[in-house]
């Protein structure tokens, strides 16, 4: 049988090394994260924002997913909700939840050892929308989740969401409160070559009771 495998000298080797070392720690989601920031939906703008008593995370602070080859989501969760007002109190929730998402994807030639194949994302779900009494519109079940399309053998991904005790108000007098939860979202990717293929990124966010979420 005639080997077709393309041949790769030494020095296209280590041409090709060489050539693309300044960019193992570089890659981000970028064409995720265009047009960061409130956007137009977004009700009460700079003047009603701002960290309020009323409105608590009394979720969990710190949400892992470590160590995972495959699809899953977060069985812990944080929220924005009115100070001493149970969640399940709560009426009107959307029937489906918000999601924010970041994609992660490379491919290369088969040759180029130090670099790998991968496939995933990662995203936050949060339900929203629900009021008490008749007024705002508050956070619940906000967690992450990871989807696995292809991951190399012996790779894995953690990911890591910090989210704070008190909420944000983005409401105002005439819409009531509108509880918008910052966090901060830690993924690593853990793999072969660890120093050259793996990777660290932080990425700030928020999400908010109308249903909007934002990479800041």
């Amino acid at each position: 049988m005639t080997d077709t495998t393309p041949q790769v000298s030494q020095d296209q080797f280590e041409q090709a090394l060489q050539a693309d070392a300044g960019g193992f720690a570089s890659y981000t989601a970028s064409d995720q994260l265009a047009g960061t920031g409130p956007a137009a939906d977004t009700i009460g703008g700079e003047g009603a924002a701002g960290v309020v008593d009323s409105i608590v995370n009394v979720g969990k602070t710190v949400i892992e997913l470590m160590h995972n080859t495959a699809t899953i989501n977060a069985t812990e969760y944080a929220n924005a909700v009115p100070a001493g007002v149970d969640p399940m109190a709560l009426t009107g929730w959307a029937s489906e939840p918000g999601n924010i998402s970041l994609h992660w994807k490379a491919s290369s030639e088969w040759w180029r050892v130090w670099q790998a194949d991968y496939d995933f994302l990662v995203g936050v779900s949060f339900y929203y929308g629900a009021s008490h009494n008749g007024v705002g519109r508050y956070l619940d079940y906000v967690a992450p989740w990871i989807q696995v399309n292809y991951l190399p053998p012996d790779f894995s991904v953690d990911v890591r969401v910090t989210v704070p005790n008190h909420a944000m108000n983005r409401g105002d007098a005439n819409s009531g409160p509108i509880a918008a939860l910052p966090f901060q979202l830690n993924v690593t990717l853990n793999g072969f070559f660890s120093h050259l293929v793996s990777f660290n990124q932080h990425y700030n966010a928020e999400v908010v009771g109308t249903g909007s979420g934002y990479w800041h």
